[in-house]
């Protein structure tokens, strides 16, 4: 299933990339896409294959997160 999805901003690195978390796994993402302003740790994106759209507040990313771990059937 591809999907968007919330991840947790760990750290942000001066390529233009960003370490994140998503349920436990951190991985890189690509911020090109991130017209709106400054990622800094702690703020919440919107991930797709890899590359963060938009960004997120904390609730938004929360019902997100549940919305995707009841399609799967995987928790938080």
């Amino acid at each position: 299933m591809c999907v968007a999805y919330p991840a947790l901003v760990r750290s942000v690195a001066a390529d233009g990339t960003a370490q994140v978390e998503v349920q436990g796994r951190r991985q890189t993402v690509i911020l090109l896409a991130m017209a709106d302003g400054v990622v800094t740790p702690g703020d919440w994106l919107l991930v797709h294959t890899g590359i963060a759209l938009s960004r997120l507040d904390p609730a938004e990313a929360a019902a997100r997160s549940r919305l995707i771990d009841e399609a799967t059937g995987e928790p938080s």
